[in-house]
């Protein structure tokens, strides 16, 4: 019997997006000098242009701005992410940690830190820290990423071998937005991971017609097809594989 169990990253996606518009700083001011909202718009401003340059990969200069906003407010927690993501680039696993915890205990209702620190624990191995915390961002009801936040749980739940539990929340995903291909793809690796072919058809089927062919889905139809004797339908994915090379 084919056992086809291919385990992919699930954070694949960009971790973040943040619209960034061109802001002329002035100076460093602190929140000693600084009226109210006017620290509150410069730590904004601040945290803004780190991670614009954190997106561009400029390690430093992002460092340095969401330094400057830490020290008008240091328990900003957006910065205090974007700050965790910059260590987290640069390897220092031990800081990221640190100020991916400091950002959800200075804001714990912070949907996307909880994403993001998942995503760096699952990084790190530590695949049962990383379910807790999406389950803990999944209760967030206005999560602009929510189907996605599903997809990531039921891909760590897999990563586990707790296959009820992904399927759920596989499940899940699919009824909150039914057009997040991602989804329908691990749920077909879920499905062949233990040998119900039949049963990974469809959501394979489904991944194909809104993502396309890719190498990842056409060698999983490969498997699949060959596992019910559709061996002419198998040789027609590796004639599309072998057009991919």
């Amino acid at each position: 019997m084919i056992c086809h169990y291919r385990r992919f990253n699930p954070f694949r996606v960009p971790m973040f997006a943040v619209l960034f518009s061109s802001v002329w700083l002035a100076g460093c001011a602190t929140s000693n000098t600084l009226p109210s909202q006017a620290s509150n718009d410069a730590k904004d401003a601040y945290t803004q242009l780190g991670v614009a340059y954190l997106e561009r990969n400029n390690l430093p200069r992002a460092r340095a701005a969401l330094g400057h906003a830490l020290e008008i407010d240091p328990h900003h927690a957006k910065a205090l992410q974007a700050l965790a993501m910059v260590y987290q680039q640069q390897g220092d696993i031990e800081l990221a940690d640190q100020y991916f915890k400091q950002a959800i205990d200075a804001d714990p209702t912070f949907t996307r830190a909880r994403n993001n620190y998942a995503a760096f624990l699952y990084q790190q191995g530590h695949i049962t820290a990383a379910c807790d915390q999406l389950e803990n961002a999944s209760n967030d009801a206005q999560y602009a990423n929510r189907a996605q936040l599903f997809t990531n749980l039921g891909q760590c739940y897999l990563a586990l071998e707790e296959f009820d539990k992904a399927r759920g929340r596989l499940a899940r995903a699919q009824r909150i937005d039914p057009r997040q291909s991602r989804g329908y793809l691990t749920l077909a690796e879920l499905e062949v991971s233990q040998g119900n072919y039949h049963e990974a058809w469809s959501p394979l089927h489904t991944y194909l017609q809104l993502a396309g062919p890719d190498r990842a889905a056409l060698e999983m139809a490969i498997d699949i097809a060959h596992a019910q004797g559709d061996h002419a339908a198998a040789a027609d994915y590796q004639r599309q594989l072998g057009l991919m090379n």
